[in-house]
């Protein structure tokens, strides 16, 4: 009984010290440090002839010149998921170069005639640049041709 007790104080203090009420504030609606600005990459995936379950993000970084994105000398990298669709960096005021890739994991030839380069488990590239300005927020659709 005294054990049932103690556990059941320990549920309602891990329970309360949760507040959903709470709103917080939206990360996208305020840019902390006014000496930086941001921009908004919307990374949705291409409507191509296969299954959504068959495509899956699996890249997006930022680097300052394109000698660095090649090099693979990043300034900023995203934790890309499937279930995300924008992602924001915030960054001082200049100009980033970006690179985004996609991969297809459907079966048989089906990828290789979707437009995947190499065909199954093979990566899609975009690639780009995108000015930030202090104070505002900037944002880019990935578009895969």
């Amino acid at each position: 009984m005294k054990t049932i007790r103690i556990l059941a104080v320990l549920l309602l203090c891990f329970i309360g010290s949760c507040n959903p009420d709470d709103p917080g504030t939206d990360p996208g609606s305020v840019i902390q440090d006014p000496t930086h600005g941001s921009v908004d990459f919307n990374f949705t995936l291409p409507e191509i002839n296969l299954p959504d379950k068959g495509l899956h993000r699996v890249d997006l970084s930022l680097a300052k010149s394109m000698d660095s994105l090649y090099r693979k000398q990043f300034c900023n990298a995203a934790n890309v998921s499937d279930y995300k669709i924008t992602y924001r960096f915030t960054l001082l005021p200049g100009r980033y170069f970006y690179q985004a890739g996609i991969t297809c994991t459907c079966q048989a030839d089906s990828c290789l005639y979707a437009g995947f380069p190499g065909g199954k488990l093979s990566i899609w590239w975009t690639s780009g640049w995108v000015d930030v300005e202090k104070g505002k927020v900037f944002s880019k659709n990935l578009i895969f041709q």
